[in-house]
């Protein structure tokens, strides 16, 4: 762990981050060094990007309740957060999960250059159809795209990886017989293999031979 460093340009710059909340023992640690503009982190089910994202977050919230961070090294502005993440519906409200998400969203691009913000979405768009989601996901990225505000969002899509301006980054895996095996690091550049057809013939649910 570390004492932040607090810095008044917009920069985000970590190494060997982990999650505080998953054993020592087990975790594994990440680095990143960014500056404004859209991250886009592609990779297989179960690779670690829902939990790099989060990592991300809970590090910040610490450093800006003014204690240690669970990192080597961690150098940061203040930010503004947001997140889309482990959206639910509202049945009361009559919210489904992609409403929520439309909703949080919303409030990202409308505090769009107000102060430094931090963007967190899992998934994005993921609740509706394949031409839609590519419609708005690119919207979504063009507005944030901006000297104001650092995003990471996690995608299956990879023709968002094509996107201008962006920063691709993917998470993999590799097979041993019959099991599959991920070491949980973020490398740069875009995703090229995918597990699920893997997955769901290992379940029975498909077969392919």
């Amino acid at each position: 762990k570390c004492m932040p460093v607090i810095s008044d340009k917009l920069v985000l710059n970590f190494k060997e981050i982990r999650h505080p909340l998953i054993d020592e023992g087990i975790s594994v640690s990440n680095s990143f060094d960014g500056r404004n503009g859209v991250n886009i982190i592609t990779g297989s089910n179960m690779g670690g990007k829902t939990t790099f994202l989060r990592t991300i977050g809970i590090n910040l919230i610490l450093m800006q309740a003014g204690t240690y961070v669970c990192s080597n090294s961690f150098i940061s502005c203040y930010f503004k957060m947001f997140t889309s993440m482990r959206i639910r519906d509202d049945v009361n409200k009559g919210i489904s999960t992609f409403y929520g998400e439309l909703l949080r969203i919303k409030d990202m691009i409308e505090y769009n250059g107000k102060g430094n913000m931090l963007v967190l979405i899992d998934e994005i768009f993921k609740g509706t159809n394949y031409d839609d989601r590519m419609y708005g996901a690119l919207e979504v990225i063009n507005k944030l795209n901006n000297k104001n505000t650092i995003a990471f969002i996690t995608t299956h899509d990879f023709y968002l990886c094509d996107s201008n301006n962006v920063s691709n980054f993917h998470v993999k895996e590799e097979y041993e017989g019959d099991r599959i095996i991920f070491d949980y690091k973020i490398r740069k550049g875009r995703c090229t293999s995918t597990n699920a057809k893997y997955l769901m013939e290992k379940l029975g649910i498909i077969n392919t031979k």
